[in-house]
């Protein structure tokens, strides 16, 4: 079980952003997995999505995807980003705006 309370000395409203990773073993929690983070996030390929969280949100995030994953076989990985460094890419170009989302 995870610590929801490590982000305590970051303010309640202020958003950060997180780089969310997932490797999901059974197919079907695949589709609920990706599902939940495409709501939350924007797509940067398959499994890897950029969210932007208040404390709030990534309790309620983190408790949803507890939810859906198998500890013992799936995994998920969020990175805290510096939202003050430039992100490099090489190859094509991630589009960040004017997603639409249906």
């Amino acid at each position: 079980m995870l610590d929801l309370s490590l982000p305590l000395l970051i303010n309640n409203m202020h958003p950060l952003k997180y780089l969310v990773c997932y490797d999901i073993c059974n197919p079907r929690r695949l589709r609920r997995v990706h599902r939940s983070v495409r709501d939350w996030g924007i797509p940067i390929q398959f499994s890897v999505f950029e969210v932007e969280l208040n404390q709030r949100q990534l309790a309620i995030f983190m408790k949803q995807l507890q939810q859906i994953i198998h500890s013992d076989e799936d995994k998920v990985l969020l990175y805290r980003l510096n939202h003050n460094q430039a992100f490099i890419n090489l190859g094509t170009a991630v589009q960040r705006d004017d997603l639409l989302f249906l």
